[in-house]
């Protein structure tokens, strides 16, 4: 799946890429995102102002395109969906770190036009969790990316803010994935 940013990663939150920690020696993880390529119907929800206490949300109808990079190493996604909100097309990059075994996922607009610094995390237990810091507003804030749920037609996605530290977290965007034939 696409991870879903509605703004520029950062760096990472628990870690930065750069003194990031090698997660656990019995898994690899380079082919974690394998269940993703093809083309997935993507309904999305998408709370329109995130950490201002609205309740606002927009429902998008959407395709999501994975395509396998560097032998299952790295894939692009490319989504595009609409709505009440309008149009929106992301593109995401994710690509696998073999030193730290960790994937990384930096997206990019149409409007935007340039990568971050991308959100750094691991699947475990069949769920993907993927951190990285931003900044709104001025105000530093942590974002997550999580996928679970993941069957051979079906996964589910989350974004979620941070703007205390980790210690509570208002979901913003959520999206539902069901594989199209080929």
């Amino acid at each position: 799946m696409l991870a879903l940013a509605c703004i520029s990663p950062a760096s990472g939150a628990a870690a930065g890429p750069a003194d990031a920690k090698p997660a656990s020696a019995e898994h690899d993880g380079q082919h974690d995102f394998d269940f993703d390529f093809g083309t997935w119907k993507t309904h999305s929800s998408r709370l329109m102002h995130p950490l201002t206490g609205s309740t606002t949300w927009v429902e998008m109808e959407g395709i999501t395109k994975v395509g396998k990079i560097w032998g299952g190493r790295a894939n692009l996604a490319e989504f595009a969906a609409d709505g009440p909100a309008g149009h929106i097309e992301l593109l995401g990059l994710r690509w696998y770190n073999p030193t730290t075994r960790q994937w990384n996922l930096d997206f990019a607009t149409p409007n935007v036009g340039s990568l971050g610094i991308p959100n750094v995390g691991v699947f475990k237990n069949g769920r993907g969790d993927f951190y990285d810091q931003e900044s709104i507003g001025g105000k530093a804030i942590l974002v997550r990316f999580s996928i679970w749920g993941i069957t051979a037609d079906t996964a589910r996605s989350e974004q979620a803010f941070s703007d205390d530290g980790g210690k509570t977290w208002e979901t913003n965007w959520i999206n539902r994935y069901t594989r199209l034939a080929s």
